[in-house]
């Protein structure tokens, strides 16, 4: 009995050299008892080893016939069971409710991310430490490319690289290098097993002419696509990225959008898909971008700003670059931690979601956001307890009651949980007041509250110890007139959760 979401592996034995791109190398049907079918494409694993991984969502009998153009591959059958999942294992993550996200069998997702561009190349035991520092921390997403960077801060060159050579000295992307991929897989299962998003940047706009590889043809792109998508996709915790500051490679969008429809097309687990910018943002309207990936530090600096994009793109945000805590002097990479833990208050109070990224200068020369390693700084275990806190919501995640709301931002699921954030300063006392937002639950006279103070740095939630009880309400707010205001520690960097007892 094969497990729900588990990845099912099918080996064939085929030609010793990889088969041409303009024919069909591999695919196989998967059909439901019910059904339902599913194409899969699959890839060739080096010497006469090819491979197809499909991840069933499906309970039940499943049975499957191959397809090739090369004869000892195609028309091969077979069949097997699935049941239920794993203990721990819930699905891919896609979109919920919107503006959030959760695993296929519903389990919501709060991503909590962390970059480390060139973590796939680095060697041990920096490559394990990374891992470990991300799942400590309590982050649960780790961003980083397939290609190797170039250019500044990168003190290492991989000895893999994924194409063999063209008679011309150009990549020949039909014929991938497998201890290359392998390693690639090898990656996103280790993450998998820690907990963590693979969230995959699949073309590289850092290569600066030291590799070529971000001088690839549109049909060259194409070839690589689907060998990328043919080896990942049936892997349960693959994010989809097409580039990171797409911008920087001279491309028209019209290059990038079709990147993005073709990636849609042949990825049969449906993961999430989208493209991050450097300068211009892209349409993230259009309808193979699940959710938006953006890089505004600006966004995340004072309440109102995230919120907009929301409203603008009508999907889940995710600020993916909002600068980072570190030590070198270019004005993305010197936030102190007591900022960055800010901004992720503010964009969780917006109803969006952020990455985080360290560039304190390490050992070798180079930054953590380039190379992983051990975490230096001190922001991501107070962004592991903000995840916490999102982990206990009831709901599909938390949204802006009222964006008009005049003095703060307050969150939540309308009727049940609310999050109120004060800043890194706040005020000595809170007296009990809510919004009502224009379309959600009225608030009414007797509904009772509880209160839990907060302190977003030393990481400590404090229940005030009194029920909140509504005693007027008017279009936009509800107060409790008759309770005493909270008394805080001034100054501090303060949230409060008001959970209403039913």
């Amino acid at each position: 009995m094969h497990p729900r979401f588990a990845t099912v592996e099918l080996a064939f034995v085929g030609p010793a050299a990889p088969i041409p791109a303009d024919v069909e190398p591999l695919s196989v049907r998967f059909v439901h008892a019910d059904g339902a079918t599913v194409d899969v494409p699959g890839f060739w694993d080096g010497d006469d080893r090819y491979l197809v991984r499909f991840a069933p969502e499906t309970e039940g009998a499943w049975t499957w016939t191959s397809r090739s153009d090369a004869p000892e591959l195609d028309a091969r059958t077979g069949g097997f069971d699935v049941g239920p999942a794993a203990p721990g294992e819930h699905g891919p993550v896609r979109v919920a409710g919107r503006f959030h996200f959760a695993h296929a069998d519903g389990t919501p997702f709060r991503p909590v991310g962390a970059t480390a561009y060139n973590w796939l190349h680095q060697e041990e035991p920096l490559f394990s430490q990374t891992v470990e520092a991300v799942a400590g921390a309590g982050m649960n997403k780790l961003r980083f490319m397939v290609f190797p960077q170039a250019g500044g801060y990168v003190e290492r060159f991989p000895d893999l690289l994924p194409f063999e050579r063209a008679a011309d000295g150009g990549w020949d992307v039909t014929r991938p290098v497998p201890a290359f991929f392998q390693r690639l897989d090898g990656a996103v299962r280790t993450l998998g097993a820690a907990g963590i998003q693979a969230d995959v940047l699949i073309y590289n706009a850092y290569d600066y002419g030291r590799f070529g590889l971000d001088g690839l043809t549109e049909e060259q792109d194409a070839v690589y696509l689907r060998y990328l998508v043919a080896r990942l996709s049936a892997f349960p915790n693959v994010w989809w990225s097409l580039c990171n500051e797409f911008d920087q490679l001279d491309r028209p969008d019209e290059r990038w959008d079709a990147a993005g429809l073709r990636l849609a097309d042949i990825d049969p687990h449906d993961h999430l898909r989208s493209i991050h910018n450097l300068a211009r943002l892209f349409d993230h309207n259009r309808p193979w971008v699940t959710h938006a990936s953006l890089q505004l530090g600006q966004a995340t600096e004072d309440t109102g700003r995230a919120s907009l994009f929301r409203d603008a793109y009508r999907k889940p945000i995710v600020l993916d670059e909002i600068k980072y805590e570190g030590d070198v002097p270019d004005r993305w990479g010197h936030l102190t931690a007591q900022e960055l833990v800010h901004q992720f208050w503010i964009t969780t109070v917006s109803g969006c979601y952020a990455s985080h990224g360290e560039s304190f200068v390490i050992p070798s020369g180079s930054l953590h956001i380039v190379e992983g390693g051990p975490f230096v700084g001190e922001s991501p275990a107070r962004l592991g307890f903000l995840r916490g806190l999102l982990d206990e919501v009831d709901g599909a995640g938390v949204d802006p009651i009222d964006n008009w709301w005049d003095d703060a931002f307050v969150a939540g699921v309308d009727g049940s949980v609310y999050f109120q954030y004060l800043g890194r300063e706040a005020p000595g006392e809170w007296a009990f007041r809510l919004p009502i937002g224009w379309r959600g639950v009225q608030l009414e006279a007797g509904d009772r509250f509880e209160v839990d103070v907060i302190d977003t740095w030393h990481m400590t939630v404090t229940p005030v110890g009194r029920l909140f009880e509504i005693d007027e309400t008017a279009k936009n707010d509800a107060w409790a007139r008759a309770a005493d205001p909270v008394a805080l520690p001034a100054g501090e960097a303060l949230a409060l959760r008001i959970r209403r007892i039913v």
